[in-house]
């Protein structure tokens, strides 16, 4: 078998596009993996067998591509070179005091929209080393995957914390009644919770918001009346606007209108709700890393203005 060293030389660009269509199993699968073009990768593929003055790749019209056995045996080395070079690069940036690696954010579904978008934005303008990941659900869900240390950070309400998990306010939240502009109570500009008792209610099936929304009906003297739930806060959002209930939400998106375009009406709760607030969450007793360290600070930046839009 030959020595890489010993033939021509080559690129990581060229070796790369190799793997790729190995791992893929055709040009045009690799293409779109690497965002280029088909003839791009094609051309590559030649470059390599040209400098190794090997075939690497059968390819057929219909069947894809596979490895000969010379293929499968540069494959193999031309991997461990690009891994290699992933972390060297991983170290020149850590050296440079630029942050890199994975960061893996939980974050609770209702948030997500309005949250993630922007945080995503900022590091891969600022931090392109760093390799943002999402995982959205139900707070116990995420709660559970920070505490197995799959996750390095959370973002959710305050109220939603367990013991053991430590955390920093990014913005304050307070519980407000969404309803329809012509509902009868959208004359008021609060609402008594009293004034819900005979009324339709969709609320999220999202716990512990569930049930954190019906003991503070309860605690108003009414058991609501709740026909539909939903796990998606623009479906009930765009129920409600329908005039199909009332919802009692926390957080309120920019515009104050659904996905097909319905206005909605917000308006205060007249009874003393306990505050909350939007928290980045994590470990107890653990030191937030670097790039755990610029979420807060970025989220904070970027968020702490916002109390007014999302109580």
């Amino acid at each position: 078998m030959f020595k890489i060293s010993e033939v021509t030389p080559f690129s990581l660009r060229q070796l790369e596009y190799f793997t790729a269509v190995v791992e893929e199993g055709s040009v045009t699968e690799a293409a779109r993996r690497l965002h280029v073009s088909a003839g791009t990768v094609s051309l590559a593929v030649q470059e390599l067998e040209t400098a190794l003055k090997v075939q690497l790749t059968l390819r057929r019209r219909g069947k894809g591509a596979t490895a000969t056995p010379a293929g499968r045996w540069v494959y193999e080395r031309a991997r461990e070179l690009l891994d290699r070079s992933a972390g060297i690069t991983a170290v020149a940036r850590a050296v440079r005091g630029e942050l890199t690696g994975p960061l893996r954010i939980g974050c609770f579904s209702t948030l997500s929209p309005w949250l993630f978008p922007r945080i995503v934005a900022h590091f891969v303008a600022h931090h392109p080393g760093v390799e943002v990941r999402i995982a959205e659900g139900d707070s116990q869900f995420l709660l559970g995957r920070l505490q197995e240390g799959k996750l390095d950070a959370l973002l959710l309400y305050r109220n939603h914390l367990t013991p053991w998990s430590a955390s920093e306010e990014i913005v304050p939240a307070r519980l407000q009644i969404a309803i329809s502009p012509d509902h009868r109570l959208a004359a008021l500009d609060e609402i008594p919770l009293r004034e819900l008792a005979d009324e339709t209610a969709i609320l999220v099936s999202l716990q512990p918001a569930t049930e954190h929304v019906e003991s503070l009906l309860r605690s108003a003297g009414f058991q609501p009346k709740v026909r539909w739930r939903s796990g998606n806060v623009e479906t009930i959002r765009s129920m409600v606007a329908r005039g199909l209930g009332y919802t009692v939400i926390m957080g309120r998106p920019y515009g104050d209108v659904t996905y097909d375009g319905l206005p909605l009406a917000y308006r205060p709760i007249a009874d003393e709700v306990e505050p909350n607030a939007i928290v980045i969450a994590y470990p107890e007793g653990t030191t937030p890393t670097a790039t755990v360290h610029e979420l807060i600070r970025f989220a904070k930046e970027e968020f702490g203005g916002e109390g007014s839009a999302l109580r």
